[in-house]
């Protein structure tokens, strides 16, 4: 029974979307290895074709580095067949790393827009694909029948956008059910993970092996399966498993009630642990909620290693808790400034409200003696 891996949107070179640069190039580093991992798991697992449907790299970042990994990663299990379809962001060209690399004897790289196929007989596989030849792709290549052995393994290596109308090769779920594949490994939409059938026509996003940005949340891999085909009738089990080595999270914590740093500290820590996130999270957190105006908390001060996170961002949209009424009515200087405040902290404009409530929030602790130079 073969073995199959179906991987993609890899995007090796391309830029990680980090405040920390240091980091950012870490990241670029761990996705070089991740593609690594990909390749030692196949042969470790004696896969017999990785399927990469498309972005395997970004074509305008693309290094020398990273050109000679790929030879010597698709070199180093001989025995397995690599099969790419080019996406938008690597497009086959005369210019392309495609045309002016050699690559080894088990790598097949698509690269006409037209449908075409490897055949494997070995296998009992024949995989089907198209290539972008530039950065956009407006036709359905599966509008015309395509006349498939049915007593063989059909794969269809595609990357596009099933259900979309723009210009990365829309894919209609009609046509995959009529198209008569067994199998249409998906490439560019970078949520995957998920199996799903058009007809009798399994097809599935693999997602990317690592997220580059806090759009791309999870974890990410690919999918690895045993396949086989008996009288026309196919046999599959495919798993999704985990390559990526971090993973970008998101979340909204409340902190109404909160009283110092370190009791905004501990909540964090808190709601950190409860989510299960560990050395491998790259983390957003957006603190709302309302705290007194004389607490005294400082997002910026907050680090990972406290929280026992890779990375950490933090948005504070927290709004002071307000006795309106007191303030307004206060004779003291304390009143004074919270009336000369209270048109912005009005504000329908958010930043000018945050702006003003930062200010309250200051003024206010200065007004009562205490230290803000830290904050």
């Amino acid at each position: 029974m073969p073995k199959i891996i179906h991987a993609g949107d890899i995007h090796l070179d391309a830029p990680f979307s980090l405040f920390d640069v240091q980091k950012a190039q870490m990241r670029k580093n761990e996705l070089r290895d991740t593609f690594a991992g990909l390749v030692l798991f196949a042969k470790t697992e004696k896969a017999d074709l990785v399927i990469l449907s498309g972005d395997l790299f970004d074509s305008g970042f693309v290094t020398k580095e990273t050109v000679s990994l790929l030879v010597s990663q698709f070199a180093s299990v001989p025995e397995c067949r690599f099969v790419i379809a080019p996406g938008n962001h690597d497009p086959i060209s005369e210019k392309s790393l495609y045309k002016n690399t050699v690559f080894p004897e088990n790598v097949y790289i698509f690269d006409q827009e037209k449908i075409t196929r490897f055949s494997f007989p070995e296998l009992n596989i024949d995989v089907y694909g198209y290539a972008f030849t530039s950065e956009s792709y407006t036709e359905n290549p599966l509008a015309s029948p395509i006349p498939l052995d049915r007593n063989k393994i059909n794969i269809l290596a595609a990357h596009g956008d099933v259900g979309g109308k723009g210009p990365y090769c829309p894919l209609s779920p009609a046509d995959m059910a009529k198209s008569g594949f067994d199998y249409i490994a998906l490439g560019h939409i970078h949520k995957g993970g998920e199996l799903k059938t058009a007809g009798k026509t399994y097809y599935a996003y693999c997602g990317c092996l690592e997220g580059r940005s806090f759009d791309e949340c999870g974890v990410k891999g690919a999918f690895f399966a045993d396949i086989s085909k008996t009288g026309g009738k196919l046999s599959a089990n495919f798993v999704f498993k985990r390559f990526s080595k971090r993973r970008y999270e998101k979340m909204v914590l409340d902190i109404t009630g909160v009283t110092s740093q370190e009791v905004l500290l501990e909540r964090l820590r808190d709601a950190v642990t409860k989510a299960g996130f560990g050395s491998d999270v790259l983390l957003r957190v957006r603190l709302t909620g309302r705290i007194a105006p004389e607490t005294m908390i400082s997002p910026k001060k907050l680090n990972a290693s406290a929280l026992g996170v890779f990375y950490l961002e933090v948005e504070d949209t927290s709004v002071p808790l307000l006795d309106h009424e007191t303030l307004k009515n206060d004779i003291s200087i304390r009143g004074a400034f919270f009336r000369e405040l209270l048109p912005l902290l009005e504000s329908e404009n958010e930043e000018e409200r945050r702006t003003a409530a930062d200010a309250l929030r200051y003024g206010l602790a200065a007004l009562d003696g205490n230290d803000i130079v830290d904050f």
